[in-house]
């Protein structure tokens, strides 16, 4: 079966039953995966467990492809490529992986099972390099570090692994599978759940357990800057830019509610807040024309926002447990949505409707 006992990961825990299938319940964020010039500060959230980190059998990764493709990550799984025209599974890849980061042109797929850092091409299910995950400045002795995230840039020439042991971020050359850029000192942050890209690939987000979102640029690994903004609840979530790098979102929630926050990238200013009495959002993407931002919630609804009014324009519900996981096509006409449930809904954003809804298999396909 695809579920099976809960085992103790990065940040990841729990799960329970449901008809048949191990489920396994989120309670965090990410990352998925991937800012715009200038050396402003940026804000900090809060954490202890994040509203987007994975559990078993968790949709993790969304992407949608070429021909009418949708590549589907999932957590201890591993990845499926769909055909949306045939809703048939095209190809099956990377098994046993939590932790996925999807390019954003061509098919290339990275995958963490916490030590390890494998690369896929995505159209052939097949295997293109694998290396160990170690980060640069551990010595040879130290073997406590744990890959929590992952994210191509645009070029496909560098990856980069946050860690929730070892607290720090790691670019390594995907051709050759080598340690470049660490990204700042070890000690000075907590353990990192979610990382994002911008637009333009220069700059990168990341959050931490210690309670900070930070802002790193990427040719140099120097840090941008960090704060705390005491409106986000203390679990992490999701981080998302603009389709421009003029906005940077952060989700959060805890029992009390939930919370994003957008800042503007030219002034750090916060540009919109959006609290809701949903125990915790969780997932974020923006609309790849316009601002509006898809946030998925803890009781499965979908919300479009829009952060120059600071309304939710409309609602989409489909969902019956918790959305940690959004994808916007090319055209932004669809959006994909996942998270602890065995399937993913692909909405027609249009007419506001469910398009269609794929079923993961009950059992992995090799």
């Amino acid at each position: 079966m695809r579920y099976v006992n809960p085992l103790q990961t990065i940040s990841r825990v729990g799960c329970k039953r449901i008809s048949s299938l191990l489920l396994v319940t989120i309670v965090g964020a990410f990352l998925t995966a991937c800012s715009s010039s200038g050396g402003n500060p940026v804000p900090t959230i809060g954490i202890n467990v994040a509203p987007g980190v994975n559990f078993r059998g968790d949709v993790v990764a969304l992407q949608f492809q070429d021909n009418a493709q949708l590549l589907v990550g999932v957590g201890y799984d591993g990845a499926y490529r769909w055909n949306l025209a045939t809703t048939a599974i095209e190809q099956s890849f990377a098994p046993k992986q939590l932790f996925f980061g999807l390019a954003s042109a061509a098919p290339l797929v990275a995958s963490t099972e916490r030590k390890t850092i494998t690369t896929w091409d995505a159209s052939t299910g097949k295997q293109v390099a694998a290396w160990n995950a170690k980060p640069r400045h551990l010595d040879a002795q130290t073997n406590v570090f744990e890959v929590s995230a992952l994210a191509i840039t645009a070029d496909q020439q560098t990856l980069i692994a946050a860690y929730n042991k070892g607290s720090m971020l790691q670019a390594w050359n995907l051709a050759s599978g080598e340690a470049t850029t660490t990204f700042g000192a070890p000690a000075d942050t907590g353990s990192i759940v979610e990382i994002a890209l911008s637009p333009d690939g220069q700059l990168l987000a990341s959050n931490d357990f210690s309670g900070v979102v930070q802002v790193w640029e990427v040719a140099s690994g120097q840090q941008v800057q960090a704060f705390k903004e005491a409106r986000l609840k203390y679990q992490p979530g999701k981080l998302a830019w603009s389709h421009d790098g003029k906005w940077l979102a952060a989700s959060s929630g805890d029992k009390n509610g939930g919370s994003v926050l957008v800042w503007d990238t030219n002034s750090w200013a916060i540009a919109a807040t959006h609290t809701s009495a949903e125990q915790q959002f969780g997932g974020l993407a923006f609309h790849p024309r316009t601002n509006t931002l898809a946030i998925g919630t803890s009781s499965g609804l979908i919300e479009l926002y829009d952060p120059a009014s600071n309304q939710v324009t409309n609602t989409l519900k489909g969902h019956a447990e918790r959305v940690t996981t959004l994808a916007w096509n090319a055209d932004g006409s669809q959006l994909a949505s996942g998270g602890k449930e065995p399937l993913v809904i692909i909405w027609d954003t249009t007419s506001l409707s469910e398009k269609q809804r794929l079923l993961l298999p009950a059992t992995t396909v090799q």
